[in-house]
């Protein structure tokens, strides 16, 4: 009998899955149906999934795959990548050949770069792990941004293996059709022998040329930029082509800092201290001033006499940046580097109100243990959204209760996710943003998964509530997925307006 109802339930999963009507009478048998058990086994989490879970949710996942493949090119990449993240763990050589397809579906997205761009960087991201030669040969195809972030990754992995030669060509190769990999390009010099000064110094001019050759609007602060090569290498490089460098950052940053419409707040820390600063210009003064005494000492103290705010810091932290980074400069050095942070001007009411708002809630939610019923209480009290800005105070607080409770008082967890159902219906739908990234799809995944974990059968259920296909295969994939223990690590939200567009991007290790 057991055995029969378990096989119920993936046929009324298949039968919904693949959008066909099924009866009343079915849905009920699957509600009073028991489902069966076994020795549970654990997954590469250490989450123990019993045999049965891992059949219904693989079978689950074969649906969704055939559903989306009959989906345009956006949300058939965006679905195939999803199920491929599953089979990473279920079975390596197929999530390859699908990460392959859901590539190849990318391609045929149309006047609209920003997805294309960010499921062409998720689908090498998943890749690369498991096949680098694939997606090497991809690269040529992909978008500059996919193409360049991947490119720096398996950079990393050359300088890791110490094959320089190949590291130095895809440096070349990122040069060709983009700015240079500042970051992943100083890594490479730090590591190179001594016998490849001549590879080095072809490199550093590369990056010089690149910077003059690009306009750096905003704030660039930190070690993937120009500066941190020069403050590195300055002093081994030929004197002219380190002024050259010098020049340039400084008349980039001085023309950003004068037409910046707010004044920016620089802070650097690392072992060496922390310093703050009012501008970018005055930071790359910072940075670069010890460079410039040392090739050319009239224009450091002329620099110095024009800027005096920087007199004490200098004093303090001599060398700039290797004052603050020690290691810096050393390859052999195996803890440094340097925290930075920048905050503009300007701002409004809402902003620190919504600041409030979220503590409040992560403070609810950490005490939520102790009392799941009163956090519920207050998580309502919480505002649903502030002015037209895009976090949900009360989501997140009644999603983080279900997530922490749901062991030790599912009641209580089944409660928080009933108040976070009420709430979806107003989350806005954004028609012109892939549907995958909508906020009410991003609440209805946390929602899922959340229900899942409580009741497999209520979570099937309301799967077929949810009438558009697209939407309906992305949930379900969360539910297999909540079945097998393996949590979503990154999300993407994207809402598009008249006003503007706005993203935010939550990510786990």
């Amino acid at each position: 009998m057991a055995r029969s109802a378990f096989k119920l339930q993936v046929i009324v999963a298949a039968a919904l899955l693949a959008s066909c009507a099924f009866s009343q009478q079915v849905q009920q048998q699957q509600e009073v149906s028991a489902r069966t058990t076994s020795s549970p086994k654990a997954d590469a989490n250490g989450v123990k999934v019993s045999k049965e879970d891992t059949q219904l949710a693989t079978q689950m996942l074969e649906i969704s795959e055939s559903t989306a493949r009959g989906f345009e090119s956006p949300m058939r990449a965006y679905s195939l990548l999803q199920i491929a993240q599953v089979h990473v763990t279920l079975d390596k050589k197929k999530a390859i050949e699908m990460l392959k397809d859901a590539f190849t579906a990318s391609l045929g997205i149309r006047d609209d770069n920003f997805t294309k761009q960010n499921i062409q960087e998720d689908i090498f991201r998943t890749l690369l792990p498991l096949s680098q030669a694939d997606v090497e040969e991809f690269l040529p195809q992909a978008e500059p941004r996919p193409r360049k972030q991947a490119s720096e990754q398996i950079i990393s992995r050359y300088i890791e293996s110490k094959n320089f030669e190949s590291a130095i060509d895809l440096v070349n190769q990122i040069t060709r059709f983009d700015e240079f990999p500042y970051g992943t390009g100083g890594k490479l010099m730090m590591v190179m022998p001594e016998e490849m000064s001549g590879e080095r110094m072809s490199l550093f001019a590369q990056a010089v040329n690149s910077y003059k050759n690009h306009e750096h609007k905003g704030v660039h602060v930190g070690s993937d930029t120009l500066t941190y090569m020069a403050a590195s290498f300055g002093s081994k490089m030929p004197p002219k082509m380190v002024m050259q460098a010098v020049d340039e950052i400084l008349s980039q940053a001085k023309k950003n800092t004068e037409n910046a419409t707010n004044a920016a707040s620089i802070t650097i820390s690392g072992e060496g201290g922390t310093t703050s600063f009012g501008s970018e210009y005055e930071y790359q003064l910072f940075a670069l001033l010890p460079l410039i005494e040392k090739l050319d000492e009239g224009r450091a103290r002329q620099l110095l006499e024009e800027n005096q705010s920087l007199k004490a810091k200098l004093t303090q932290y001599s060398s700039g940046l290797q004052s603050i980074d020690p290691g810096m400069a050393d390859p052999k050095a195996k803890n440094h580097g340097m925290s930075t942070s920048v905050h503009g001007g300007g701002g409004g009411g809402n902003v620190e109100w919504m600041q409030e708002a979220m503590r409040q809630a992560e403070k609810i939610v950490s005490d939520a243990g102790q009392n799941p019923t009163q956090a519920i209480a207050q998580a309502a009290a919480l505002p649903a959204s502030i002015g037209n800005m895009r976090l949900c105070p009360r989501a997140q607080a009644l999603d983080g209760i279900a997530q922490q409770v749901w062991k030790d008082s599912p009641s209580a967890a089944k409660q928080a996710l009933d108040e976070l159902r009420k709430l979806l219906p107003d989350l806005p739908l954004q028609l012109s943003a892939l549907k995958a990234w909508w906020p009410s799809v991003d609440a209805y995944r946390r929602f899922i998964e959340v229900e899942t974990r409580i009741s497999e059968r209520k979570a099937i259920k309301i799967l077929t509530e949810i009438k558009d296909p697209e939407i309906r295969t992305v949930e379900s994939i969360m539910v297999s997925r909540s079945m097998l223990g393996m949590p979503v690590k990154r999300v993407m939200i994207v809402e598009r307006s008249k006003s503007g567009n706005s993203m935010s991007v939550h990510a786990e290790d």
